[in-house]
């Protein structure tokens, strides 16, 4: 699986990066939202993790341009955010996230997050909405 890591933390980057290789993944790396869109067009990542912390955006609307795009719309998106209530699980579903994790993730779990995204997007029928995994916020 190829990943793209988002995050304005270069320490951050390093955490998930020797988490993924460890599991042979190739991993991409973005510090900017204007790098990550181009990664995301370039690389063709199956799966991206953004961070909490961009310096020229937020994680929620850089969610909302990857999957805005019809040949990024089964990219899988997880956001990681340090603080977790109502409003940002709302934000994310309303990105089109496929997930929301609290930060940081262990790095030994996210292989495995990320994997089971995976598993359950190729599981999902084919049809309209925006696909996101996220629970509700009532949930």
């Amino acid at each position: 699986m190829r990943v793209l890591i988002v995050d304005e933390n270069e320490d951050m980057r390093l955490l998930y990066r020797i988490g993924l290789r460890r599991h042979q993944w190739e991993v991409l790396e973005a510090g900017t939202m204007a790098e990550a869109l181009r990664q995301v067009q370039e690389g063709r990542p199956e799966a991206v993790l953004i961070g909490d912390m961009l310096p020229d955006g937020d994680p929620f609307e850089l969610c909302r341009r990857i999957k805005a795009d019809p040949e990024n719309r089964d990219v899988i998106v997880a956001i990681a955010v340090y603080y977790m209530d109502a409003w940002v699980r709302r934000q994310s579903a309303e990105a089109g996230a496929d997930a929301c994790w609290l930060s940081p993730v262990p790095p030994r779990e996210l292989p495995r997050r990320l994997e089971e995204l995976r598993q359950r997007r190729q599981a999902q029928p084919p049809a309209g909405g925006n696909g996101s995994l996220v629970p509700s916020p009532s949930a």
